[in-house]
């Protein structure tokens, strides 16, 4: 028999990706994969849980996504635990999930030790319907010779097409790659698939040596994609059999550097030591989740008792990185003297900008930074957090670094005070992203589509990369072209995301140096960090800014206010 290649880019890319895939991304990789001669493409899952599109398969949505009929067969996958209720295959959930005469050809049934018996009549079911069966054991790294002997005449009695040893941590060397598929050789007659996982850095030598030791079916995904480490990447595989990969690579180029970079798939040393120690997945995301960083994780995982399967109450106690929210208010400002405690209906501006903070962090991470004690006593009335700051900052984001002096929050948030409009879900999603990339600085941006805001010198500016990462801020027109027209704008929503480490660099510079000569010229501080190398990340967001910088912006700060009630 032909060598089968199996492509599960879509499958387990989800797991980066919530299951969602924008439709012309699928239809440029199916259609390549298809003309490539990849035999088998699996879409996703079909699952009864939560989850994007590709973790439904739903058979009229994927037609509809296609608009043609690959000469590829389409897979989806099954994990056989989602569809057992009260220790009983639920037939009930198997039938609104999957049906016959479907676009998919192939069905594979993902199953542990534990439901072993409910994988076979699974594929019974399924083989009685017209699907071609796989039974993919996961986590096969973790049994002993006589056990998987076992369990292989077991499945040799099954009516799965393929039995598939799932290398589910990426840790099996070379000698037991061997050893295990020799297990499956001797105890049945079926056909043979392998599946590599790319911890340790094998995925590709191990595939190679389960080509060599007779198996029948491969799989990968493109630059590997995948939870963790990623998979065998199906291009490296293909090019050594010598493959056309042309497209291929023009596909990478075009869709997947940006996804990578975005998602960060690939080797970390955090990926190895799971590996190594077949630790859970499940167990670095969640601490990923919580803006760890990755030596903290390490240090962790090197202590979980409770590895194979994911357990929550071995980290629960870990805690997150915490956040705070600083808002600086300057009484003394040139233009408009005592503006953070201006009357906007009833209430002092900067009591305004405090409450929508407390809607996003609570009122305990909520922090008010002055240097006067006017401010003071007027944030002390509403009972909020007052940080006493010196005279002589420079700008408010050298307050807020001040400020945090006093503070052990991990990502301080500066809310300008001059933002009675602010949007609490804009304060979290900057934390968010923080917590993704702690070593970037994260701020926001807004559309703008008017010639106005394009020459209006009270706004600013931003321009960024492909990755989003800021290249300039400015409060003349950017971009503009030669002529000086407006082609489109992005104006910055207030709202930064710093370590401690950051705002202490930043604050002393501005102590040692002034402020940096570009953040001088244009009144930016954002700047400042632009040219000290910092990296700025941004974020789009649909507020608009309402900033008052005169005692005319009042009045039009309280008419939307009027307008929302």
């Amino acid at each position: 028999m032909k060598l089968k290649i199996l492509d599960c880019t879509l499958r387990d890319g989800g797991y980066h990706t919530n299951w969602e895939f924008e439709p012309n991304f699928v239809g440029d990789l199916i259609a390549i994969l298809d003309r490539v001669g990849v035999d088998v493409i699996e879409l996703g899952y079909k699952s009864p849980l939560r989850g994007g599109k590709y973790k439904k398969c739903n058979d009229k949505f994927i037609e509809n996504i296609l608009g043609f009929i690959p000469k590829s067969k389409l897979s989806f996958m099954v994990d056989t635990k989602d569809f057992v209720v009260n220790n009983k295959l639920d037939y009930n959930l198997i039938e609104n999930n999957i049906h016959k005469n479907s676009i998919f050809n192939m069905c594979r049934v993902a199953t542990t030790l534990d439901f072993l018996d409910y994988a076979k009549e699974f594929v019974g079911y399924l083989h009685s319907i017209g699907y071609e069966t796989t039974i993919n054991l996961v986590r096969v790294s973790l049994l002993d010779r006589s056990t998987l002997q076992g369990v292989i005449k077991s499945l040799d009695d099954s009516d799965s097409d393929v039995l598939y040893l799932a290398d589910s941590f990426g840790s099996l060397l070379p000698n037991k790659v061997s050893e295990f598929l020799k297990i499956y050789r001797e105890n049945t007659d079926k056909k043979i698939g392998f599946h590599a996982h790319n911890n340790l850095g094998l995925g590709f030598s191990n595939t190679v040596l389960a080509i060599e030791s007779g198996v029948d079916y491969v799989d990968g995904s493109i630059t590997g994609m995948g939870r963790g480490a990623g998979n065998m990447k199906l291009e490296q595989l293909l090019m050594y059999l010598d493959y056309d990969c042309s497209e291929i690579f023009g596909l990478i180029n075009r869709r997947f550097d940006k996804l990578k970079k975005q998602y960060q798939w690939g080797y970390k040393f955090n990926y190895m030591l799971g590996g190594m120690k077949e630790i859970h997945p499940g167990y670095y995301e969640k601490l990923k989740s919580k803006g760890l960083s990755e030596s903290k994780i390490y240090s962790v995982l090197n202590g979980i008792k409770i590895k194979n399967t994911f357990d929550k109450s071995e980290i629960e106690n870990i805690k997150e990185k915490t956040a705070s929210v600083v808002i600086p208010a300057r009484y003394k400002s040139t233009r408009f003297p005592g503006k953070p405690i201006i009357d906007i209906k009833g209430i002092p501006m900067i009591i305004r900008v405090a409450q929508a903070a407390e809607r996003a962090v609570g009122k305990e991470n909520v922090y008010i930074a002055t240097e006067d004690e006017r401010i003071s006593n007027v944030v002390d009335s509403y009972n909020y957090k007052v940080i006493l700051t010196s005279d002589s900052c420079l700008t408010g984001t050298d307050r807020v670094a001040e400020a945090s002096l006093e503070l052990d929050s991990d990502i301080i948030v500066n809310v300008q005070g001059d933002e009675p409009m602010v949007n609490p879900d804009t304060i979290l999603r900057v934390i968010e992203e923080k917590k993704k990339f702690p070593s970037s600085i994260i701020t926001s941006i807004s559309r703008f589509n008017s010639n106005k805001e394009f020459k209006n010198r009270n706004i600013v500016k931003f321009v960024f990369d492909n990755e989003k990462n800021l290249l300039y801020a400015s409060r003349s027109g950017i971009p503009g072209n030669k002529n000086d027209e407006f082609m489109y704008g992005y104006s910055h929503v207030a709202v930064y995301a710093f370590s401690k480490k950051e705002l202490e660099s930043f604050y002393k510079w501005g102590i040692e140096n002034g402020k940096t000569e570009l953040e001088w010229v244009e009144d930016i501080e954002i700047l400042r960090f632009l040219e000290m190398n910092h990296n700025v990340k941004i974020i789009e967001v649909s507020d608009v800014g309402w900033s008052v910088d005169m005692p005319s912006d009042v009045e039009k700060v309280e008419d939307v206010i009027s307008e929302r009630l």
